[in-house]
């Protein structure tokens, strides 16, 4: 028997002698009190128990005195509020909460507790979801929590969808690096993986509705599972709370569940895993390789794969996931444990689908010579011949600006496709994106020359006092600053006037001034005038 094996069976015994040793004793305590108990059935429950013969007679002694059967508990620290408080105050760690604990203890003038005291009160009272969640918050603590098991479903039941980020960068057409965002739907009774989508740079309401008309559809390019679910479960991501999506879905008649935690979408969740770990991992540019370094990852430098071959090896990955791995759950493959199921669906053919799936501002518009105007961009509708002055509406999918559908303004008729008229051509496209970017890298060293002027920064501190800050300009730069300043606040000269300076003379002798008595006249006859 090894180490460990000992060590488990003193444990489980140790453990076993607790719970029967009240048993025990109130059983003896009954053949003592009739006059049968003899040193025979003592020796028989201490060799059950795997204590001595002297053990047993002590704890008769002790209920006696007691009263009880029950073992005197021992003193020990108990896990009160205080403990519980301090050990939130120190994020889980258990050295600062003792520390804190001892001292709180010496200035109360108590007796503090050891560290391996407190570490053994937190074993035993408290659980493994408490200490997570003091450490990391309330959905940490929720992980350790038991689920109770979702009742059985049948297939197009319930559904689940997210997206799932790609870690890796794979090369665009144009031979950028990107990211890549893909979003699925998985049956949650067969764990089929419905439909899919994959996007690059990032995910938008148009990979949400993409990847439901790949999951809805049902024929050669869309696989052999379909129709319309009776429920969807998602996230509260923006994407899929969406406008356009909601209202896709409801006239689908598909309502929405949104949970609030991953747990409640498992099933989708652990798709995402499982892509990571047995698809994403084995391509190049994995950006979550091991580190050889603290900077460099294992394979950082192997050629990046194309974004069409991306696309075709998820393709294959789902392929075998829904036909070939066996699910546990289920003991078949996802494709097998479809078709042995005898759900009735619901079918939508692909007309009504992409119907259901465009917005419509409901503003009507005329179709003119030069096609239908929609958000400052004019379309030419591919049956638009003999319809100059049609009234119509316009319907579209988000972020699907190439083309538009046209229906009839009075009774919603169908009249087809518009497409984009006078679309630039790629080159015209990239000059207008570089001329954007070479803007954007000027627009940025500006305002990162004017950051770095106006930011202050402080020399580090070895002692208190205030800050000092340091100088972000010498004397020479503040003296040429301000010479530009008074230069432009200093008022321009006057300048100087070209004809010869006239001084203004007095009034002419004679004349009668306001205010101003005239030369000839008597003061007595002033002041009677006045009166």
């Amino acid at each position: 028997m090894t180490d460990e094996e000992d060590s488990a069976g003193g444990a489980s015994l140790a453990d076993r002698r607790e719970l029967l040793r009240a048993v025990a004793v109130r059983g003896l305590q009954q053949r003592c009190a009739g006059g049968k108990l003899t040193t025979a059935r003592v020796r028989l429950v201490a060799s059950s128990l795997g204590v001595s013969v002297r053990t047993v007679w002590r704890w008769l002694a002790r209920a006696e005195q007691t009263g009880s059967a029950e073992p005197v508990p021992r003193a020990r620290l108990e896990i009160t509020d205080e403990v519980g408080e301090v050990l939130a105050d120190c994020l889980g760690n258990v050295k600062r909460a003792h520390e804190e604990l001892a001292r709180r203890a010496c200035v109360a003038g108590r007796r503090p507790p050891g560290l391996s005291t407190l570490h053994d009160a937190i074993r035993r009272d408290l659980t493994p979801g408490f200490m997570a969640g003091v450490r990391e918050g309330i959905p940490a603590a929720r992980d350790y929590d038991p689920a109770f098991r979702r009742p059985a479903v049948g297939r197009n039941e319930v559904w689940e969808a997210d997206h799932q980020h790609a870690p890796l960068r794979v090369v665009l057409p144009d031979g950028s690096l990107s990211r890549v965002w893909v979003t699925w739907y998985e049956d949650r009774a067969t764990s089929m993986v419905m439909g899919w989508a994959v996007t690059a740079s990032s995910a938008h309401r148009d990979s949400v509705l993409a990847a439901l008309r790949s999951a809805v559809l049902m024929g050669d390019d869309y696989g052999p599972a379909g129709g319309l679910p009776t429920m969807v479960r998602i996230d509260g991501g923006a994407d899929f709370v969406s406008r356009a999506v909601k209202d896709a879905f409801g006239a689908l008649g598909v309502p929405l569940q949104r949970v609030h935690t991953p747990r409640h979408k498992g099933g989708v969740e652990r798709l995402n895993r499982t892509a990571v770990t047995r698809f994403f991992a084995d391509l190049p540019r994995y950006t979550k390789a091991p580190l050889l370094d603290h900077r460099r990852r294992a394979g950082q430098d192997d050629p990046p794969l194309a974004y069409e071959a991306f696309v075709v090896l998820l393709r294959e990955w789902v392929e075998r996931h829904n036909t070939v791995d066996i699910v546990a759950r289920t003991g078949m493959t996802p494709l097998q444990a479809w078709q042995a199921d005898t759900t009735p669906l619901r079918e939508v053919s692909a007309p009504d689908l992409r119907a259901y799936m465009m917005s419509s501002d409901d503003h009507p518009r005329k179709i003119t010579s030069h096609g239908v105007q929609f958000h400052g961009r004019f379309y030419m509708p591919e049956d638009g011949v003999g319809r100059l002055g049609t009234r119509v509406k316009v319907h579209f999918m988000p972020h699907h600006a190439h083309e538009i559908d046209l229906y009839t303004a009075a009774g919603n008729r169908y009249l087809g496709r518009a497409v984009l008229a006078d679309e630039a051509s790629e080159d015209e496209r990239r000059a207008v994106l570089k001329s954007r970017s070479a803007r954007d890298r000027e627009l940025r060293r500006a305002l990162k020359r004017s950051a770095a002027t106006r930011r202050d920064r402080f020399a580090a501190s070895t002692q208190a006092g205030p800050p000092e800050r340091l100088p972000r300009m010498t004397s020479a730069q503040a003296a040429r600053e301000l010479k530009a300043t008074d230069q432009a606040r200093t008022p321009a000269p006057r300048q100087r006037a070209t004809e010869r300076y006239v001084p203004r003379l007095g009034p002419a002798p004679g004349w009668a001034v306001p205010g101003r008595a005239a030369p000839d006249e008597d003061p007595l006859m002033r002041s009677e005038r006045d009166e």
